[in-house]
């Protein structure tokens, strides 16, 4: 993760920042990934205390290892795993704020996930993050802007992670599921997660991709009679961003074998879901080509629709019925 991580723009547009001693007082880390959400405001909290290159000293070396443990005296984290950051949490951190630097002049407060804290606790912060005191730093993660105050969002700088690309995604996975997982699996996971190294991990380890495999073949293949029952069933899905990358994939594979039937080596190469390619022959047997080139433009629609709170069942079954009538 780290590597993944430090490769980012807001990662090096940090490290520039302390580099060239222009950190603002401030930051709000954006990163749609709340698994992996609290180690990575560890790794953006050690710029600020110079312990995030390499061949450090053994005073950066101790610090960088507090900071993963959440013990440095000078890098204070809230809430604690698993809770909400609330009122009091805010009060303590101003009690805290007061107090000067253990060990050197740089004091940081680490806020996760910034995104769950209540309004109540985040109007308590505004006075300090608008006049902090010397030497004291803020790093708000949060997997979303949506629910952070107006107030905050003009009192810090963004530090917005993009979303990765499978390729980016694939050899970080490769490092942690090798030994567990297939090449095909994990590029599968990679291609769904929605850019997400924690989407990817939660389908890796609790097996979701076999079940979204399944709900995606049963709604590309269902009939009209059915197909009410399958979108029920999917539409109940809390990885709902994973399932319409999975059907694009599912189209995509299945529009490579309708185009290239002739290059039967070539396609096998390319497609992603070499397991399932009876099924892909099928839904590529089924569908129009023109309906296979479509079903790309109206699940990138999908996509968006959900992004805006659209109703998932709803939204699914208005795509699947729409592809499907494409003759």
């Amino acid at each position: 993760m780290q590597t993944l991580m430090k490769n980012t723009q807001a990662y090096k547009l940090l490290q520039a920042e302390k580099l060239s001693n222009k950190l603002a007082h401030a930051y709000l880390l954006l990163c749609d990934d709340t698994k992996n959400l609290r180690e990575t405001a560890k790794l953006f909290a050690k710029p600020f205390f110079g312990c995030d290159g390499e061949n450090l000293s053994q005073k950066q070396q101790r610090i960088a290892e507090l900071i993963d443990e959440e013990h440095f005296s000078d890098c204070l984290f809230y809430p604690e795993s698993g809770k909400k950051f609330v009122v009091e949490d805010a009060d303590k951190l101003a009690e805290e704020c007061a107090l000067k630097p253990v060990e050197g002049n740089e004091k940081l407060f680490v806020i996760t996930d910034f995104s769950d804290a209540t309004p109540q606790a985040q109007n308590k912060l505004l006075k300090l993050l608008e006049e902090p005191p010397q030497g004291v730093y803020f790093l708000l993660g949060a997997s979303s802007s949506f629910s952070v105050l107006q107030t905050v969002l003009s009192r810090v700088k963004k530090l917005e992670i993009q979303p990765f690309s499978a390729e980016e995604l694939v050899p970080a996975l490769n490092r942690i599921y090798s030994h567990t997982r297939t090449k095909e699996e994990i590029a599968l996971c990679a291609a769904c997660a929605g850019g997400s190294l924690g989407g990817a991990q939660n389908m890796l380890e609790g097996g979701a991709y076999k079940s979204l495999s399944e709900d995606a073949f049963s709604l590309a293949l269902a009939d009209g009679y059915n197909l009410p029952n399958l979108i029920k069933q999917a539409g109940e899905t809390k990885r709902k961003k994973e399932l319409l990358s999975l059907l694009r994939i599912l189209f995509r594979d299945a529009l490579l074998i309708k185009t290239e039937a002739e290059k039967g080596e070539k396609t096998k190469q390319r497609i992603f879901l070499k397991t399932e390619r009876l099924n892909l022959m099928k839904i590529a047997d089924k569908y129009s080509l023109r309906a296979l080139v479509f079903a790309q433009e109206a699940i990138s629609q999908a996509e968006q629709e959900v992004f805006f709170n659209a109703y998932f069942p709803q939204c699914l079954e208005i795509l699947v019925s729409k592809i499907q009538n494409v003759k």
